[in-house]
């Protein structure tokens, strides 16, 4: 029977092999981040395939009227801004920039929102948190959506995962009940380390009513973020 250090070593390394190493950021794909609709885009050829977003009115229409990006009840909630991130993000991902799950920021929308029909993983990310109170986003909350496919994946790689999928490892089928360990990661404080995370969707409550802005990798300038939110909350019509 192997002692419960080989077993921490042997999951470690087991992990190490087997998590894949995805391709999440590319120059266009940060400029995804920062591009106000109506902008003119950068020139060069790696841009002809985004040009729709040049065209304000027309971009607006169709991302609002995608019911493959959003049909939900809530949908007034969501900032025009967001929706065309994870259009741009989405494109970038066709045109193989990068490897984003987009629809992973809507589950976390409607999980949010007190939807039930949500896949189990998502509720296994950070709940939404402030952002320090001397800090340039104060009045704004953050939660992780996991749009990197690996991000579940990432989540067991973490330290105390690790120790609660050896706990439950059994040593006779070399089996993990990975069930056990989800409950426990569930039961864990909401924001603590071991949860699932991924990128910052930035939202804002107003009138008890939840808002949600735009989505930022988290070493993203918090300059250009509230750039980006300011923005955002313009065509919302959402005052500061």
């Amino acid at each position: 029977m192997l002692s419960k250090n080989d077993k921490v070593i042997s999951v470690k390394a087991t992990l190490n092999r087997i998590v894949p190493k995805l391709k999440g950021r590319t120059w266009i794909v940060d400029y995804s981040y920062r591009h106000k609709i109506g902008n003119k885009l950068p020139r060069g050829k790696r841009y002809k395939n985004y040009k729709q977003v040049e065209k304000k009115e027309k971009w607006i229409s169709h991302i609002t009227n995608d019911h493959s990006l959003i049909n939900f009840y809530f949908k007034k909630q969501i900032s025009p801004l967001l929706l065309s991130q994870l259009a741009l993000l989405r494109k970038a991902t066709i045109y193989k920039e990068c490897q984003l799950n987009t629809q992973q920021v809507f589950e976390v929308i409607k999980w949010l929102e007190g939807e039930e029909n949500v896949p189990p993983s998502t509720k296994l990310s950070k709940n939404p948190k402030s952002f320090s109170g001397g800090c340039l986003l104060k009045n704004y909350e953050h939660i992780h959506a996991p749009m990197l496919p690996n991000a579940y994946m990432e989540m067991m790689e973490k330290p105390k995962n690790i120790e609660r999928i050896v706990n439950n490892l059994s040593d006779e089928t070399g089996k993990i009940d990975l069930k056990k360990v989800e409950s426990e990661i569930l039961k864990s404080g909401k924001n603590k380390a071991g949860r699932q995370t991924g990128h910052w969707l930035i939202t804002r409550m107003k009138n008890g009513i939840r808002y949600y802005l735009g989505v930022f990798p988290h070493d993203y300038s918090f300059k250009l973020i509230h750039e980006q939110l300011l923005e955002s909350q313009r065509l919302l019509n959402l005052k500061n």
